[in-house]
């Protein structure tokens, strides 16, 4: 759940903060993926009614853009494009733990020239990032640099664990073209930290890493580029300070974000959705039909987040293009099977007990 600070939109005479518990309760407010305010009569309304209220901080909703290549399927509309897939971490609910493929870096000059087939023919977003934390390339700096330079990526996300976000990261992140940076705080305090991330993780220095990128980027005042989207994740060992981390961060981040634990095959996640909801049916994907292309660091092309070991692989760019991969025969199969409602006839998605995640962040907002 992404929540915002409303007194960055309205004056609040006597703000109160909701817990996250009471939060979950009251509907989300709209904003455009610029973070503005939708105008729309009742979401402004609506709005309006939450400050009226003293509530200061609010569940939304961002409203993607309106698309052109929304029902395009030649080429994808989002990609997430997998700078590297090592980490300086091991967080206690990552996949990490269960990758097969080798801990590698996409190297640099196939990172740009795929960077390339997407600005010409355009894309709605592109994440940076999938399992690895993208800082760790050697040319990070350079491949930002070069993102920078193009016009038709659509919103740009990175994502970090924040121990290598020092100051000179920092300075180039916000020189670029990144629309929003995903940073994992975790947790409040060090004890609850070492329990998320016991390998790798340093509580003072990622704690630190943030406070000063906010100070760089500057407080107060209406969102603005690079939003900082700082997030936590709702699961056993933290659920306990999660009303501590929304009060610590929503005066300073653009967004404060708990997210859910997806169980994402993983046994360790005991505390994910897998354990506390009933699974739908699966027939057609939400994940699939968002269209997306998720592009390991070797090169493979995979079509989401639950085949980060390339279960399901489509083809592979260091061979292919993006285009020719897209129009390739495994995709089409599965954009087949997907689109008549079988998608369980394939082994790997009928296990996924996490397939209709998006549809369930879908019908929470309606």
């Amino acid at each position: 759940m992404e929540l915002i600070d409303l007194s960055k939109y309205f004056e609040i005479s006597d703000p109160k903060l909701l817990s996250f518990d009471e939060m979950k309760k009251i509907r989300k407010v709209w904003l455009t993926h610029e973070l503005e305010l939708v105008d729309e009569l009742d979401n402004v309304q609506y709005a309006k009614s939450l400050v009226q209220r003293g509530i200061t901080v609010a569940p939304i909703s961002r409203k993607p853009p309106v698309s052109k290549y929304i029902d395009r399927d030649t080429f994808p509309r989002r990609v997430i494009l997998e700078m590297t897939s090592r980490c300086n971490f091991l967080c206690k609910m990552c996949p990490q733990h269960d990758l097969e493929r080798p801990r590698i870096d996409m190297p640099g000059e196939l990172f740009r020239k795929t960077v390339d087939e997407l600005d010409k023919h355009g894309i709605e977003g592109l994440w940076i990032y999938h399992l690895g934390e993208s800082i760790l390339h050697p040319e990070f700096k350079k491949n930002i640099e070069y993102i920078s330079t193009k016009k038709n990526l659509g919103a740009i996300w990175m994502s970090t664990n924040g121990q290598r976000f020092n100051e000179d990261i920092a300075t180039s992140v916000l020189k670029s073209e990144i629309h929003f940076i995903n940073f994992s705080a975790h947790a409040i305090t060090e004890e609850t930290y070492k329990k998320v991330a016991p390998k790798g993780g340093n509580f003072k220095t990622v704690q630190k890493n943030l406070e000063r990128l906010y100070a760089m980027k500057g407080l107060g005042g209406k969102p603005r580029r690079p939003y900082v989207h700082t997030q936590m994740i709702e699961q056993d060992v933290t659920k306990h300070e999660i009303d501590g981390f929304i009060l610590k961060h929503y005066k300073k981040a653009d967004i404060v974000s708990v997210n859910m634990l997806e169980y994402a095959n993983l046994p360790n996640n005991q505390y994910g959705h897998e354990t506390t909801r009933v699974r739908r049916e699966l027939t057609s994907c939400p994940r699939i039909s968002r269209n997306s292309a998720f592009i390991l660091s070797n090169g493979a092309v995979t079509p989401c987040d639950a085949t980060y070991n390339g279960e399901i692989c489509y083809g592979n760019i260091t061979k292919n293009s993006l285009e020719e991969i897209w129009a390739d025969t495994e995709r089409l199969r599965v954009a087949s099977l997907n689109s008549s409602g079988r998608m369980h006839e394939i082994d790997h998605c009928a296990k996924c007990p996490d397939h209709d995640i998006i549809l369930m962040g879908i019908e929470a907002v309606k």
